[in-house]
């Protein structure tokens, strides 16, 4: 099982400690939220996530009544999904010194306003506007949810809540796209900017579960948060033009500022991210993992419909429906993921996951000519070995951060998924221009799970070992 004492930054107690809330050297007292808390971040993170996918469904409807083209329709969730990457990171470093409560109410309201902008909005200009602000605030909630656990839950505890905030996760992504159709089809696409609002309802039960939190001594470094999220956007812009000239235009200026960002980290006594994060211990190896992981996992959420359109002509509505039964196997699945991460320990669930994944691809790469059916059957297992590994390494890289440095580690956490979806996502669709054979691209994920693996069983595990024993 794994083992580590949970983070110092404790709530302010406000009653005595019992004998069951004292775990290692860690604070947690009476005043830690109950499993309520549990349910109330899944509610935030169904309409965190689920505004993504909405959009993705109505961005024929945006360029046909905006009169733009596809590419610029498009960034409405290029946009959000740049800004939620950057964000994530943001939000993160902000909860080793700010308390949850604030961040999460801030970033709530945010998200509530930049709804409005978009509901309101007259022109794509503001379209746009409305999308980047939301971004902004959404971003919070992947970030800061996963924060709840690693800091409020003790260790032998912490894989079963992250596990159901997986649950929640997986359940956001298969309803998106119904939900989205369905809205956009019997009202106008605009009435999908409404959902969001849902999470002011929730705002006051959350503030009322979270403690209240002193804040904690530190500062911010601008100069580096700038240099660093200035080249984490050129990232993804260079991930998103990939083929075009434009690209290497970006990708020019993402090394410049990346390297500025390193020089400032260097010279800072307080850095907004220490590169002691990857340079020493297993946090590295456990990053690398779960890039390799959400690469093949964010790669099936784009290749598997434009497989169904293309080899069975299905629409968006046909679509969500077949991948509608492995969304729901993930959600019920995650939370039994999560105890078994707490019984067994995050890296043989982490090897299992992978293993059903790979599975599920060979399946779809084999079989998926026989019907719609197949596929829908297929993917139930790599939605959940991609569940049980958001879960398992969650747990673990909580586990292998030093508490000063627990909200940026997740934050990176949080960022390296997003920016590994846009990865996978541009290489897969753009192997599939240059006429690669769905399969290939199928297997070619499986390949990288292997490699994951590899770094699970040969890498981390002993990296992970040591730690816990130091």
């Amino acid at each position: 099982m794994d083992k580590a004492s949970a983070p110092s930054f404790a709530p302010v107690n406000k009653g005595p400690q019992t004998a069951s809330s004292r775990t290692g050297s860690s604070n947690i007292d009476s005043s830690q939220p109950g499993k309520s808390i549990i349910y109330l971040l899944g509610c935030l993170l169904l309409f965190s996530v689920m505004n993504v996918s909405v959009f993705n469904i109505a961005l024929p409807d945006i360029s046909r009544d905006l009169q733009i083209s596809s590419s610029l329709a498009g960034w409405v969730s290029t946009g959000y999904a740049m800004v939620y990457a950057i964000g994530a990171l943001l939000y993160g470093k902000l909860a080793d010194i700010f308390p949850l409560k604030r961040l999460m109410t801030i970033g709530i309201i945010i998200f509530a306003f930049g709804s409005i902008i978009g509901f309101l909005s007259e022109g794509y200009i503001w379209l746009l506007a409305g999308r980047i602000v939301q971004s902004a605030g959404a971003s919070c909630i992947p970030a800061l949810a996963m924060m709840v656990p690693a800091r409020y839950f003790a260790p032998d505890k912490r894989g079963a809540v992250m596990g159901s905030i997986a649950s929640f996760i997986a359940l956001s992504a298969g309803i998106g796209p119904i939900v989205g159709g369905f809205v956009a089809g019997e009202l106008h696409w605009k009435y999908l900017f409404l959902l969001s609002l849902g999470t002011l309802v929730v705002l006051p039960f959350l503030r009322r579960s979270l403690p209240t939190e002193t804040r904690r001594s530190g500062r911010i470094d601008i100069v580096g948060a700038v240099l660093l999220a200035g080249a984490v956007a050129l990232l993804m812009l260079t991930i998103t033009s990939f083929g075009a000239m434009t690209a290497l235009l970006y990708g020019a200026f993402c090394i410049i500022l990346a390297g500025g960002f390193i020089v400032r980290t260097h010279r800072s006594k307080e850095p907004f991210i220490s590169l002691s994060l990857f340079a020493k211990g297993p946090f590295r190896y456990a990053i690398l993992a779960i890039f390799l992981s959400s690469v093949a996992g964010f790669s099936m959420m784009l290749v598997i419909p434009l497989m169904l359109k293309a080899s069975f002509g299905l629409g968006a509505d046909k679509i969500g429906l077949v991948l509608f039964p492995a969304a729901i196997a993930a959600a019920f699945m995650g939370r039994i993921g999560g105890r078994w991460t707490d019984r067994f320990g995050s890296i043989p669930i982490l090897l299992l996951a992978a293993l059903l994944m790979i599975g599920g691809f060979v399946l779809l790469a084999g079989l998926s000519w026989i019907g719609a059916w197949v596929v829908a059957i297929a993917l139930i297992l790599p939605n959940i070995g991609s569940v049980f590994i958001q879960s398992s390494m969650s747990k673990l890289v909580s586990l292998l951060l030093p508490p000063a440095q627990l909200g940026a580690g997740m934050g990176v956490f949080s960022m390296t998924n997003f920016l590994s979806g846009a990865i996978g996502g541009a290489v897969a669709t753009t192997a599939l221009d240059w006429g690669a054979a769905f399969p290939a691209v199928l297997l070619a994920m499986a390949c990288a799970l292997l490699l994951q693996m590899a770094v699970v069983q040969f890498v981390l595990r002993g990296k992970a070992a040591a730690a816990a024993a130091s």
